[in-house]
């Protein structure tokens, strides 16, 4: 399953605000507003691409400072309006098939929700988050009211926003030069593509005005405050899981574990890529969070599966905890095959797993060992993985 990139729009002047600075530079809850969307896509390993965009002059690299991404992120100009920041961001993608656009003004989306959108774009080419309306509505024509507007069917359109790359290059570049488009949903239903609309989040609000700093710090607070809520241990405890998986080895195949091939000549059989280590881990990961297993997630019946790589399937798992409100703590596994020889790979495979789980190198144990003869598996010729996970609740 390929990755995915975000845009992070942050080029915005924040007049409305009347903060002297721009938008993203203004504090809430203690730090600056661009730091927490920044802080949610880097903690998602999923998102193989970042672009930060910032605004066009000195300030911008103040508010590339204050995100915090370091490296993580590719820093951009914005434009004068929002559509082309956002095409300013989407021309600095190189990689990714599909792409989310986030307004940092949004500092309280969750993985929760950048999970659905993703999910549902890549299902239908395009999705948006949207809640519904929940005041009544008129129309006003001179100051009276006019009619009444049915509610039922309308919903305030959030970010972020997913689209598959390819559509949305092509909505910016075949839209109306002078159409200043509200969002990215709208430059697509004019191409007459659809857009599926996925359930938003009540708490992400949009910081606008100086009230809204005071709402969206009042429900980071409650949030911090979450933990003591359901009991200080549920949320600090380590969850255990463990994970085993097995696989024959065939010729003509390549041998991939976390990504890293370790041989060309032959290696393990399976409806994905058939890496026991990544199939093993994602195992233990959902074990611990008792969230099924990978026959469950990713199902041998699913053709979006076949040859899906083990990088790919873990930053897929990564993702599905995060959703469910968990996030990795530590992994260590153990690989079982005669041939090839794990060790010379061994650092070269802990370095891609750490990426892979968005842990630092010493939350990861990769160690290879050999049936020394001893009723081997299949005689020498399959390998399996077994491995112990913790996760923990996410901050």
């Amino acid at each position: 399953m390929p990755g995915a990139a975000a845009v992070l729009l942050a080029a915005g002047s924040g007049r409305r605000l009347s903060a002297g600075r721009p938008k993203a530079l203004v504090p809430v809850g203690g730090r600056p507003l661009v730091h927490w969307s920044a802080a949610l896509f880097a903690s998602l390993p999923l998102f193989e691409e970042i672009v930060l965009v910032v605004p066009n002059g000195p300030e911008g690299s103040e508010v590339a400072r204050a995100a915090g991404l370091g490296l993580r992120a590719a820093v951009v100009p914005g434009g004068a309006r929002r559509r082309d920041s956002v095409r300013a961001g989407l021309a600095a993608v190189r990689r990714a098939e599909f792409v989310l656009v986030h307004d940092t003004a949004r500092p309280l989306a969750t993985a929760a929700l950048v999970g659905r959108v993703l999910e549902a774009a890549r299902g239908t080419g395009a999705a948006v988050p949207g809640i519904a309306v929940a005041d009544a509505l008129v129309r006003g024509v001179s100051g009276l009211v006019a009619d009444e507007v049915s509610r039922d069917e309308l919903f305030g359109v959030q970010t972020p926003q997913g689209f598959a790359c390819e559509i949305l290059r092509a909505a910016h570049e075949q839209a109306p030069h002078d159409w200043d488009a509200a969002d990215d949903g709208a430059l697509v239903r004019a191409l007459g593509r659809p857009v599926a609309l996925v359930a938003g989040e009540a708490e992400n609000i949009k910081v606008t005005f100086p009230d809204d700093v005071a709402r969206a710090e009042a429900i980071l607070a409650a949030r911090a405050a979450a933990p003591e809520r359901r009991g200080e241990r549920e949320a600090m405890t380590p969850r255990v899981g463990i994970g085993w998986d097995v696989h024959p080895l065939v010729a003509g195949r390549p041998f991939r574990l976390a990504g890293i091939e370790i041989s060309a000549e032959f290696g393990p059989e399976g409806h994905s890529d058939g890496d026991p280590l990544a199939h093993a881990v994602a195992d233990a990961l959902l074990g611990a969070a008792a969230l099924g297993d990978i026959g469950q997630l990713f199902p041998d019946t699913d053709p979006r599966c076949a040859g899906l790589p083990g990088s790919d399937l873990l930053r897929r798992t990564v993702l599905h905890l995060a959703e469910h409100g968990y996030r990795p703590a530590q992994v260590d596994a153990v690989l079982v095959v005669d041939a090839p020889k794990i060790a010379p790979h061994r650092e070269a495979i802990g370095r891609a797993l750490a990426e892979a789980l968005g842990l630092p190198e010493d939350g990861v144990s990769v160690k290879g060992k050999r049936t020394e003869g001893l009723g081997g598996l299949a005689g020498g010729r399959g390998v399996a993985c077994h491995a112990v996970a913790t996760v923990t609740r996410s901050a």
